[in-house]
């Protein structure tokens, strides 16, 4: 920490780290509907085999390339990511990206959170149209991965207080851990089982697993 503020920027090995995670989660998440429908459809022998062997094929090179391309994206992004936080009287928040540079005056941060989790950081919340512009950001993610991340965060503690990341109970933990297992093991057989007995239920149930997918993609 400086007399003037507080300079943050990652490190070169946090941004490629972060950057293959970030892709690699961004194509499952995308691709995993699709992957699950086409078996579903093979499952279900609605069509040709050697067209679902295609259509697997297209979708491995769909995701190798754009798992490339969103990899090279993002680390373009965190390379060019700074955040810098004034000390002085005006408080304001300089956020630089390989776009263009904002300041945030103290004024317009409405919260600030810190998120848990490999790809967490803090996430900063701005008031709607804060310098005039309906086009303005409403909210500014800052990763984790720097050297004077703490010093980042407590440096926004002085504009107001950063609410902490709430934390599941140990029990909790404990039954969320049991289901994910249960899913795992139990699921290859109860989708036999439905596949075997009625494929109207099948077509159902896929429909229902591929909203899903997709609602949770888009969170």
């Amino acid at each position: 920490m400086t007399v003037s503020g507080v300079e943050y920027r990652l490190t070169p090995q946090a941004s490629l780290s972060r950057a293959r995670l970030s892709a690699a989660i961004a194509t499952f998440g995308a691709l995993a509907p699709a992957v699950f429908t086409v078996l579903a459809l093979y499952k279900l022998d609605l069509v040709p085999r050697l067209y679902l062997f295609v259509v697997l094929g297209l979708l491995t090179l769909l995701a190798g390339a754009r798992t490339v391309f969103g990899y090279k994206q993002m680390l373009r992004h965190l390379e060019a990511f700074v955040v810098h936080v004034s000390l002085d009287s005006e408080d304001v928040v300089m956020i630089q990206t390989r776009r263009g540079r904002f300041d945030v005056p103290r004024t317009a941060i409405k919260r600030v959170r810190e998120i848990a989790g490999m790809l967490g950081g803090l996430r900063v919340d701005l008031e709607p149209e804060w310098d005039g512009d309906k086009d303005a950001p409403e909210l500014v993610d800052i990763p984790r991965g720097g050297a004077t991340f703490g010093d980042l965060r407590s440096a926004f503690g002085t504009i107001m207080p950063v609410e902490l990341p709430k934390r599941r109970s140990g029990v909790a933990r404990i039954v969320l851990g049991a289901l994910v297992v249960l899913g795992i093991f139990f699921l290859p057989f109860f989708l036999e089982d439905v596949f075997g007995k009625s494929k109207l239920l099948a077509v159902g149930l896929v429909l229902v697993v591929w909203i899903g997918l997709r609602f949770l993609v888009r969170r």
